[in-house]
């Protein structure tokens, strides 16, 4: 592939489905992470560490550390855009920023920032992905680096205290 195939960034588009929500009325807090997870196959298909390739029983990438960030309340049916950014990578590690709008309004409603391990099925140890996978995700970082970074990537959790506290 050649650079001129890399989405920046990768969008996926879904919809809020009625079991996702939860006795508030609205999407549950489990159901973004799968949101998440639906609209970022598209880029890991790309990158050749899709679902197609753990079918293949060598390898997957399993997610080891997350950041969500909820900024707006989302209902059944609601219409989803999901982009995928890549922030960095090596051998091992794939390091991402998702967005989730809704896509009729353009509001952005979550974010999630995930860094996900290759994993060999043979051990369940870290493995390098297969080499078309890491000059794939070269190409795409070189495309990805030059947009925007978003405001909250690799924020800390605090309560941040005035005077008056």
């Amino acid at each position: 592939m050649t650079n001129l195939d890399i989405s920046a960034p990768y969008e996926s588009a879904l919809a809020v489905k009625p079991d996702w929500l939860d006795a508030n009325g609205h999407m549950n807090v489990a159901y973004y992470l799968s949101a998440f997870d639906d609209g970022g196959e598209v880029f890991f298909r790309d990158c050749g560490i899709g679902w197609d390739y753990t079918r293949e029983g060598i390898g997957s990438i399993f997610i080891s550390d997350c950041d969500l960030n909820f900024r707006r309340e989302l209902f059944a049916g609601d219409p989803l855009k999901i982009e995928t950014t890549l922030i960095d990578w090596t051998a091992k590690l794939v390091h991402t920023y998702q967005a989730l709008y809704h896509r009729g309004t353009g509001e952005l409603a979550a974010s999630a920032e995930m860094l996900f391990v290759h994993v060999a099925f043979s051990d369940r140890k870290s493995i390098a992905m297969p080499a078309r996978a890491q000059t794939r995700l070269g190409e795409i970082l070189k495309i990805h680096r030059a947009l925007p970074r978003p405001n909250n990537l690799g924020r800390k959790i605090e309560i941040k205290r005035s005077r008056k506290d």
